[in-house]
C-alpha cells in the first residue's frame, strides 16, 4: 500500500501548479507553523541521540526526560522569543543564529558578503540565491528575521518605565499534559498523573525579558491536603502546597554606561553587553569548560560541529536540570569581553551518613530529573546547595577569537559515589575548579577551532577542528577531541560520544555537498575509542559511526528524504558469567524513506518508512519497521490547522525499537521510543482566536498487546 502512495504522490507532484505553496506541511501563512521544522531538525541532529546514549548506560534513566527536555526546550524557547524580536538580517546580529543552531559560520560569511556586493536584502526569497541556503534553512529562519535597512535607531532606544509599561509585550502559556494508561503507576505516587506548566513572559524588543516559570510533573502532589493524612505531616517537611518547581529571570542587553552622542560610533563605549538576575545560561568557548544548555549533537553533514557561543542567556524554560541561579553580566570594551557570575542554588541529591560518629553528612550521588513523586524522591530534593562562581575573558574581532574561562565549584555535602567497575574517575569531593582557553580563527574558506581545559586534578582534555568551504556546493568538517579519563567537570557540552566527555578520543569527518540543482548529500563518519570503562562495557573499547542523508526537491510541492546510519560499539556479552564479562561487538543500523506532497492548497501528506536492524555476537539479532501516513491540513489565512498520524509499528525487542518525531504542542516535544506491535495515532489542532489567543490539543493512542493508552496534552498562548 505505501509504495502505491509513493508512487502515485511523485505522479501528482508533477501535475501540480505552481501555485500552491511550498510542500512542507510546516511552511504557511502562520509562521508559528515553521516550528515544526525547527523540531524536526533538532531531532535528527540531536534528540535521537538521547536514546542511543540511555541504551548504553551513558544517561541514567531518571534523567533521561530531564536531559531530553533540558536540550530542546531552551532553544525553542529562544526562537519563540525571536519571533517575537526578529534580529535584522541586514546587521551584525544575525550571528544570533549561529549560536542557536540555525545557521552556520559560511553562511553567515556568504550572506555579508551578499550584502558588501549587492547591498542589503530585501525579501526572504532572495536568500535562494546564495548557494548555502536551500528551502528547509530559508523556511525555519523566516519568522525569526526582519529585513531593517539601518535598526540602530531600535537597537539604541533608551529604556524608561514608561516605555516598559506601554510598550512591553507579554506573554502566558498555559500546557496541561496526562496520560490515561489503565496499568499506569499513577497509584504510586502521591500526586495526579496530570502535567502542569505555566510561563508568564515579558519582553521589551531585545533589551528587556523577565519571565516566571511554574511547573508540576506527571505524579507530583499539587494540593497537599488531598494525601493520606498519614503522609501530610511527612511531606510538608519536604515542599508546600502548589507547584514543584519555581523559576525566575531578568534579563538586559547592550546597556551603555558612558554618555553619548545618538548614533556615535560605541566602539570605545563601555556597555553592559548583557546583565541576568535569577536563572540563567552560560555558554563559552567549543563547551569543553562551561557550557549549559542547548548544544547540537553530531550534525548531519557537520555544519554546526563550530559552535558559537552565546554567552548569557536568560533560562525560560522549567527543566530542572543543569543552569544557574544568582547573577551574571558581561561587559563589552572595545573589542574585549569581560564575564564574571556567582550561582547559588540547591540541587536535588541522595544523603547518606557514612559517619556515625560525627554524624557527617555525604552525597552518594545528583539527581538532575526533576521527580518528586514519592516520599524517596521528596528526601532527595533540594539536599545539596551547590554555590558556582567565575568568569570568561575574550578578545573577538571579525576574523579571531581568543577566550579563557574558568569556574569554581562547591557543594554543602562530599559526593562520594558508591564504587563500580567505572566510576573510578568521576568526579568526587565538595570542590571543583575547571581551567579552559578557546580559539576561532578565520580565513575566507577556512576556519580552525579549539579548545583546551584542565580540571583541578591535572587532567587535559581538549578539541581541535576545522571547517572548509572549498566551493559554493560543498562544505566539509572535520574534528578530532582527546578527553583525558581523569578529566571532571559537570557542566560541560563539547562534542562526544559520551555525555561525561571523559576518557574518549576520536575523529569525526562530516560533508555536505549539492551535486545537482534540488539535490543535497550530507555525510559523516565518526571513529572514536574509550580508554577506561563503561556502564554496559567494563574494558577500554572503541566503535564507529556512519551517516548519509539524502535530500530532493521534486518541484515546490514535493520533497523526499532518504537517510541511512549505522552504528558500531562494544558492549558486555549477554552470555557473559557473572564476574566474568567479556566485551563484544554490536551494530544497530537504520534508514528510512520520506516523501512530503501537496494535495491541494493548504493539504500535505507526508509518508514515511522506517527500518531498524540490532545484531549482536552472543545474542539474538533483531528487527524493527514504522509505517506512517501524515495528513497536515493548515489552509493559508485561516486561523485553524490540523495534523492527523497513523502508524503501524513492530519491533522484535527494545533493541530494535523504533524513536520517531511527532507534531506537538507549541512548547512541548514527542518522540516516543515505539517497542513490540502496534498502531500509533494522534490527531493535532491548532486554533488562533482574537488574535491574541491561540489554542492547542493533541490526543494521541497506542495500541499495543497490552491495553490501550492514551496521552492527552491541552495548552493556551496568549500574547
Amino acid at each position: 500500500m505505501y509504495i502505491i502512495i509513493v508512487i502515485i504522490s511523485i505522479f501528482f507532484s508533477g501535475m501540480m501548479p505552481d501555485t500552491i505553496p511550498m510542500t512542507n506541511d510546516t511552511l504557511g501563512a502562520n509562521p508559528t507553523e515553521n516550528i515544526e521544522l525547527l523540531y524536526q531538525m533538532l531531532y535528527e541532529e540531536g534528540a535521537e541521540n538521547l536514546g542511543e546514549k540511555l541504551e548504553d548506560g551513558d544517561i541514567g534513566d531518571g534523567d533521561a526526560q530531564e536531559y531530553q527536555e533540558a536540550a530542546l526546550e531552551e532553544l525553542l524557547q529562544e526562537y519563540l522569543f525571536l519571533q517575537e524580536n526578529p534580529v535584522n538580517i541586514n546587521s551584525d546580529e544575525i550571528v544570533r543564529l549561529e549560536a542557536l543552531g540555525l545557521l552556520n559560520h559560511f553562511q553567515i560569511t556568504h550572506l555579508q558578503e551578499y550584502r558588501k556586493k549587492y547591498g542589503n536584502l530585501l525579501f526572504i526569497n532572495e536568500l535562494s540565491m546564495l548557494d548555502d541556503f536551500n528551502e528547509h534553512t530559508i523556511a525555519v529562519i523566516a519568522p525569526v528575521v526582519c529585513f531593517g535597512r539601518n535598526d540602530q535607531e531600535k537597537e539604541q532606544e533608551k529604556i524608561t518605565i514608561g516605555k516598559l509599561a506601554t510598550r512591553g509585550k507579554h506573554q502566558l502559556t498555559v500546557n496541561y499534559a496526562q496520560k490515561f494508561n489503565p496499568d499506569d503507576e499513577a497509584s504510586a505516587y502521591l500526586g495526579s498523573p496530570m502535567k502542569l506548566q505555566v510561563k508568564y513572559a515579558f519582553h521589551f524588543h531585545q533589551k528587556v525579558r523577565a519571565g516566571i516559570v511554574m511547573e508540576k510533573d506527571a505524579g507530583e502532589p499539587f494540593l497537599l491536603h488531598r494525601i493520606a493524612d498519614s503522609l501530610q505531616d511527612l511531606v510538608k517537611t519536604y515542599r508546600k502546597t502548589g507547584f514543584d518547581f519555581y523559576g525566575f529571570h531578568l534579563y538586559a542587553s547592550d546597556l551603555r554606561l558612558t554618555r553619548r552622542e545618538p548614533f556615535r560610533d560605541s566602539k570605545n563605549t563601555l556597555i553592559v553587553k548583557d546583565l541576568a538576575i535569577g536563572d540563567y545560561l552560560l555558554s563559552f568557548g567549543q563547551g569543553l569548560t562551561l557550557w549549559t544548555g542547548m548544544s547540537m549533537g553530531k550534525t548531519a553533514g557537520g555544519g554546526n560541529v563550530m559552535k558559537r557561543a552565546s554567552g548569557i542567556k536568560p533560562k525560560a524554560s522549567a527543566s530542572e536540570g543543569q543552569f544557574f541561579r544568582g547573577a551574571a553580566t558581561t561587559l563589552r570594551f572595545t573589542d574585549f569581553y569581560a564575564t564574571v557570575f556567582y550561582s547559588i542554588r540547591d540541587i536535588d541529591a541522595t544523603i547518606s551518613l557514612l559517619d556515625s560518629l560525627e554524624e557527617a553528612e555525604q552525597v552518594s550521588s545528583l539527581i538532575a530529573s526533576g521527580y518528586h513523586r514519592t516520599i524517596n524522591e521528596l528526601k532527595k530534593k533540594n539536599a545539596v546547595r551547590q554555590k558556582a562562581f567565575g568568569g570568561h575573558l575574550s578578545y573577538s574581532t571579525a576574523s579571531l577569537e581568543i577566550g579563557v574561562t574558568a569556574y569554581h565549584l562547591r557543594l554543602s555535602a562530599s559526593l562520594q559515589l558508591k564504587p563500580s567497575k567505572y566510576n573510578q574517575f568521576y568526579f568526587q569531593g565538595d570542590r571543583l575548579t575547571d581551567l579552559g582557553t578557546d580559539f576561532r580563527w578565520t580565513l575566507r574558506k577556512i576556519a580552525f577551532f579549539g579548545e583546551l581545559a584542565r580540571s583541578d586534578n591535572g587532567a587535559l582534555a581538549g578539541l581541535l577542528g576545522m571547517t572548509v568551504k572549498p566551493a559554493g556546493y560543498i562544505h566539509f568538517s572535520l574534528l578530532y577531541r582527546n578527553y583525558d579519563k581523569r578529566y571532571q567537570n559537570l557542566f560541560n557540552s563539547a562534542f562526544g560520544e559520551q555525555s561525561r566527555r571523559q576518557g574518549e578520543e576520536g575523529l569525526y569527518l562530516g560533508v555536505e555537498c549539492a551535486p545537482a540543482p534540488r539535490w543535497n548529500i550530507l555525510a559523516y563518519s565518526d571513529f572514536y575509542r574509550f580508554t577506561w570503562l563503561g556502564a554496559q562495557v567494563y574494558s577500554p573499547s572503541w566503535g564507529q559511526e556512519y551517516s548519509l542523508k539524502l535530500e530532493h526537491t521534486l518541484n515546490k510541492n514535493a520533497s523526499m528524504q532518504f537517510r541511512w546510519k549505522s552504528k558500531t560499539k562494544m558492549r558486555n556479552s549477554p552470555e557473559a558469567e557473572v564476574y566474568s564479562y567479556y566485551p563484544v561487538f554490536y551494530t544497530k543500523r537504520t534508514a528510512f524513506f520520506q516523501i512530503s506532497y501537496g494535495i491541494t492548497e493548504g493539504l500535505v501528506f507526508t509518508d514515511r518508512v522506517e527500518y531498524c536492524r540490532y545484531l549482536i555476537r552472543d545474542g539474538p539479532d533483531s528487527r524493527g519497521y514504522f509505517l506512517s501516513h501524515d495528513i497536515a491540513y493548515k489552509p493559508e489565512g485561516k486561523p485553524y490547522a490540523l495534523t492527523f498520524r497513523y502508524a503501524l509499528f513492530r519491533s522484535d525487542d527494545y533493541n530494535s525499537r523504533l524513536t520517531v518525531y511527532e507534531n506537538d504542542v507549541l512548547g512541548a516535544f514527542s518522540i516516543p521510543s515505539l517497542n513490540g506491535t502496534g498502531t500509533r495515532i494522534y490527531l493535532l489542532g491548532r486554533l488562533k482566536l482574537f488574535n491574541h489567543l491561540s489554542l492547542y490539543a493533541r490526543v494521541g493512542c497506542l495500541f499495543t498487546e497490552d491495553a490501550p493508552k492514551t496521552d492527552l496534552k491541552v495548552e493556551m498562548v496568549l500574547k
